[in-house]
């Protein structure tokens, strides 16, 4: 177990809140005043020069990089989850049409236009048999030949196939658990696909591409909603799971090293070869593990960037009441209640060498 409380400290990134742009003869109309974000967004993503909002009212938008809104009517009520793919003009969303608990999924070819609105080209019910329950999270592979929705009932519905054409892909039940789940990561080696399923208890793997699809448990310990994420190669393809007391590694047929990262994580990302983490205060007040990102609460919450493989922080700050965190344009993205974004922009290599040699300095005299 690694104690990173002795884990050098840098300042690797700079903090900067976004801005309106300035008006169109250059003068200040608009600029210096902070960007604000529709209100009501209830899910994000990113991908493909847009970072992606889902709103209570049913909407999905879109801002570019010029800070340029658009939006559409997705649903008719709201939309409660978004996967935007990377290497593809897809996105995959979830919502509500109608009251009640009927969750439909919707698939979008964001390059085709529907009188001006991006064209929905399927859409199916995201319930697990004729049961009734929530959607609690979602995944597509890169290679649109998968899609996995898990739910608070403990179920995985997976999708095999061409997931943008009804008839090219078949849908069934994967998963059958007694706890919620909470996260889900496709995880691509070679000709090799596998599905990490974690819940609040439990983490496992399935291999998707032999038959029958078999199942590993690799731990009888969970985390909450968002607190998991899948690294990059440079982690060897990690699934990354957060619990309160330690971040803990995961290979398809084993558990890997671990981390001593206390406090109660609300967010966990991968960027670039660092582990993001949002977590809670520790002087502020416990809530369920479930729940663990509940919006309800104002409160200071610490985001800390993490370099696994070198064992330093490369960044620490605090920030009211995050929504999410997005990666963009090349920077990072931190999304808070109050409407604002708030950019982090990695440093170059030569500021980060001479920070790093001055901090060794100083690390140097303090020992003599």
């Amino acid at each position: 177990m690694a104690a990173y409380l002795q884990w050098r400290r840098f300042v690797f990134f700079d903090r900067e809140t976004v801005k309106e742009p300035a008006g169109p003869d250059g003068g200040a109309a608009g600029g210096g005043k902070p960007f604000a974000l529709p209100p009501g967004v209830t899910v994000c993503d990113s991908g493909r020069g847009s970072l992606v909002f889902g709103d209570i009212l049913g909407q999905i938008w879109f801002l570019s990089h010029t800070l340029q809104l658009s939006s559409f009517q997705a649903y008719k009520l709201r939309v409660t989850h978004l996967h935007q793919l990377k290497q593809h003009s897809i996105l995959a969303s979830v919502g509500e049409d109608e009251e009640g608990i009927n969750p439909l999924v919707k698939v979008w070819n964001l390059e085709k236009r529907d009188g001006g609105n991006p064209f929905c080209i399927r859409i199916f019910q995201a319930i697990p048999g004729n049961k009734s329950t929530v959607v609690s999270c979602l995944t597509v592979h890169e290679n649109l030949n998968f899609m996995a929705i898990g739910f608070a009932d403990g179920s995985v519905v997976l999708t095999k196939g061409d997931i943008t054409q009804d008839q090219y892909s078949k849908t069934q039940i994967l998963h059958e658990g007694n706890y919620p789940v909470t996260g889900l990561a496709f995880r691509q080696s070679g000709k090799i696909t596998h599905l990490f399923v974690v819940t609040t208890e439990n983490i496992q793997s399935y291999m998707l591409s032999g038959k029958d699809y078999p199942r590993l448990e690799l731990d009888t310990r969970g985390c909450g909603l968002r607190c998991s994420t899948l690294s990059d190669p440079s982690q060897d393809l990690q699934f990354i799971v957060a619990g309160n007391e330690c971040v803990y590694l995961y290979q398809p047929d084993e558990r890997g090293p671990c981390f001593a990262f206390e406090g109660q994580k609300l967010f966990v990302h991968w960027y670039r070869g660092y582990l993001i983490i949002v977590s809670k205060d520790r002087k502020s007040s416990p809530k369920s593990e479930f729940a663990g990102s509940d919006t309800q609460n104002s409160d200071k919450q610490i985001l800390n960037v993490y370099d696994l493989c070198n064992k330093f922080i490369a960044y620490s700050s605090v920030f009211d009441d995050v929504v999410d965190v997005l990666a963009e344009w090349g920077s990072l993205y931190v999304l808070t209640r109050d409407g604002k974004i708030h950019a982090l922009q990695e440093k170059d290599a030569q500021t980060k060498l001479e920070a790093s040699h001055l901090l060794n300095l100083c690390f140097m005299a303090s020992e003599l």
